[in-house]
């Protein structure tokens, strides 16, 4: 048979078997691309799982991916055939569409073949099914040396010029279409933008055609869309801004008073991944009057880039809106706003605790969740997290139930230990005292949650109250459990508590030594004499970091710095960079007396390192042993300089350098004129970030001053 008949023609006689995949050898791909076409879509589903879970496993290109293209090739072409939609958004994927550029390898071989493709791309802008032509113009970003005859067609089948489709308008196969599809027509509008951020340079006449779509199209969603991919075009961050905030919520309220199309139940379950995914997206959409627009707000606010102060206004305005599905999508792109960017979200925050007191069952679980990332910043939606757990008292709910509105104090799961409940977290990392009675019946529950004693050591001498019950807890706990810190936890926050629970002393010293029972030790009685004893037998022992912290106690406690000199002599004589690390750390603890290590401070400080912070180790260590400078203040600017996560230990050390490091003022004052957290990453994220950008700023300000610049 025929190719273009049979896209399975010649599938047979490729040598899959020899070829391997995330999952071993790919001789099931034959059956995967079959099934990709299978009339059921149920099996076309669970064939798509199979190709991203192991063809194309996350991201991943393999011998068998690149075979497998000419046949996704062939499915993609044939009119009629079931699915086509999702395999050409397979091959988008295969040919890295997000990320085209500085491809090697295999990455590169693939997206070759699916560039060389171009001519069906073009073609499958113009297909009869308005979801091929929509997968169709998400593939373009791929085919980079096509990009500019891209952005002619897409713009010329978005104005209504030169269509030459096979698609009529009905009843007069005389008549051409224009592009009408909404859906079609906003994928349409986002390959324009991507398109043009590849080609690098302004259009003037790309510019006029999506600001006639904001100014004029009656379909408001596809007006946001528009709006967003218009502020993201090259050079659009240094002209005037292309819309107002007043502008654009008149235009979000238009998507919510005529509502969005949403994704109706396909009506069959496969136990896929593929499939949860889409089932999970049915359930969000169910009940909606416009599922889409959670996207829409979220790229417009985004579309804000560095406009801090614009983005605030327009969320704090969409949170405050009757609308109760705009509340909800405005608190995703809320928390991405104040964990990307810098910026005075006091009312922001105040209105994202006021959707916990809305208490819907969707709406409450969003806004704790965004609240129990942001750390201290959370605090002025503390009394509705306050109101919310008190309305609730002593909630012990299984974690299935978090999601429904519920709030619950501690929180249940099927195959471990219970953990805090997230609104609770949430009121404990702003440092408000109020939380403090709701820790001690957390510390008394059983079984004791994970991670109370972090929140614990938060409060520092102000949980002081709590001690008989860490006391008990240390008694009680298990021992010796690699998977459970909980007892590790008391003692942080005893250590954190300091010499207000020096009653605690007995149950530290009954029970293993660990570095963070050595913590609480020096810190709750530290001219115990019983301490010293362990503190010695620490010091000689194999285990690196109990002897590391005990030699540190023993010189702070006593200056008993041969201790510290031998520790970290047997450090620096290891073969590990962790080892030397935490070497130089005990080093910078003694001062003047590390002298004797000098000269091995100053080869580690020379040291090559592409995370910079063994370097930085050694210098902080030379510094505090010499008082010279010169050795130490190239290292702190490389470091900042290649490392944005070592730039809060930078700043402390250049803050407790002073005048001499002066010229760090620069630096100092630029990063504190940044709109962007240090930290911020598109393609990462973790709870803390928020928190450790706050510390960084206050640190820059403390070094700012003390070097001499205008802190």
């Amino acid at each position: 048979m025929d190719e273009a008949l049979d896209p399975f023609a010649g599938l047979d006689e490729v040598r899959w078997s020899r070829m391997r995949h995330a999952y071993g050898y790919a001789g099931d791909v034959p059956e995967l691309l079959r099934g990709l076409a299978h009339p059921d879509p149920a099996v076309r589903e669970t064939a798509l799982d199979g190709m991203y879970a192991a063809v194309h496993h996350q991201g991943d290109i393999y011998p068998c991916t690149i075979a497998a293209i000419p046949f996704l090739l062939r499915l993609a072409a044939q009119p009629g055939l079931p699915g086509r939609p999702e395999v050409v958004r397979l091959l988008a994927g295969i040919g890295s569409a997000e990320d085209p550029g500085e491809l090697t390898g295999a990455y590169r071989k693939a997206n070759q073949a699916v560039a060389a493709a171009y001519p069906l791309w073009e073609r499958l802008l113009e297909d009869a099914d308005p979801r091929v032509r929509e997968a169709a113009a998400e593939v373009l970003p791929a085919c980079l040396d096509q990009s500019r005859t891209a952005l002619t067609r897409l713009t010329a089948l978005l104005a209504g010029e030169g269509v030459t489709a096979v698609r009529v308008v009905e009843g007069d196969p005389g008549v051409r279409a224009v592009e009408g599809d909404p859906g079609v027509r906003a994928a349409f509008v986002r390959a324009l933008g991507t398109l043009a951020r590849c080609v690098g340079e302004p259009d003037a006449a790309l510019r006029d055609l999506l600001a006639g779509i904001v100014a004029a199209d009656p379909d408001p969603g596809l007006r946001l869309v528009t709006l967003a991919e218009l502020a993201s075009l090259p050079g659009a961050a240094d002209g005037p801004p292309v819309a107002e905030v007043e502008d654009v919520l008149q235009v979000v309220s238009a998507v919510y008073r005529s509502g969005t199309a949403g994704v109706p139940p396909a009506g069959f379950e496969t136990g896929t991944l593929v499939g949860a995914v889409r089932r999970l997206r049915e359930q969000e959409d169910e009940g909606r009057h416009a599922p889409r627009a959670a996207e829409l707000v979220r790229s417009v606010s985004s579309s804000f880039g560095d406009r801090v102060a614009d983005r605030v206004r327009l969320l704090t305005a969409l949170l405050r809106v009757p609308d109760r599905e705009c509340r909800l999508d405005a608190l995703w792109p809320a928390a991405l706003l104040i964990e990307g960017w810098r910026g005075d979200y006091g009312e922001l925050v105040g209105e994202i605790g006021e959707q916990v007191r809305d208490g819907h069952a969707r709406t409450r679980p969003r806004a704790v969740s965004v609240l129990q990332q942001l750390g201290p910043l959370a605090a002025p939606a503390a009394d509705a997290l306050v109101e919310a757990l008190t309305a609730a008292p002593g909630r012990v709910l299984p974690h299935t139930s978090t999601d429904e509105g519920r709030v619950a104090w501690v929180v249940e799961w099927p195959s471990d230990l219970p953990t805090v409940g997230p609104a609770l977290e949430a009121l404990g990392r702003t440092g408000d005292e109020r939380v403090l009675p709701m820790l001690a019946w957390v510390l008394d529950h059983e079984p004791m949650p994970r991670h109370t004693g972090s929140l614990v050591v938060a409060f520092g001498p102000r949980a002081a109250p709590l001690v008989p019950l860490l006391r008990s807890r240390l008694r009680d706990l298990p021992c010796g459990d690699r998977q459970d810190d909980r007892r590790d936890g008391m003692a942080y926050a005893l250590a954190a508590i300091g010499p207000a629970a020096a009653e605690a002393l007995p149950d530290l010293l009954d029970g293993p030594v660990t570095p963070a029972v050595l913590r609480a030790l020096v810190a709750v009685a530290p001219d115990a004499p019983a301490c010293l004893p362990i503190l010695r037998e620490a010091a000689a022992g194999q285990d690196r970091r109990l002897a590391v912290q005990a030699a540190a106690a023993l010189w702070r406690i006593g200056q008993d710095d041969g201790a510290a000199l031998a520790v970290a002599g047997r450090c620096l004589d290891d073969d590990s960079t962790y080892a030397w690390r935490d070497g130089t750390e005990l080093l910078a603890e003694l001062g003047p007396a590390a002298a004797p290590y000098v000269v091995r401070l100053r080869r580690l400080a020379r040291r090559k390192d592409p995370h910079h912070w063994l370097p930085l180790s050694a210098a902080r260590a030379l510094w505090r042993a010499t008082g010279d400078r010169k050795p130490v203040l190239p290292v702190l600017e490389r470091a900042w300089a290649a490392n944005v996560h070592t730039r809060r230990e930078v700043a402390a050390l250049w803050a407790e350098i002073g005048p001499p490091a002066a010229d760090a003022a620069g630096l100092l004052s630029a990063e504190l004129a940044r709109s962007r957290r240090h930290n911020a990453s598109d393609d990462s994220y973790h709870s803390a970030a928020v928190g450790e950008d706050e510390k960084l700023l206050g640190l820059c300000r403390t070094a700012l001053a003390a070097v001499g610049g205008s802190g």
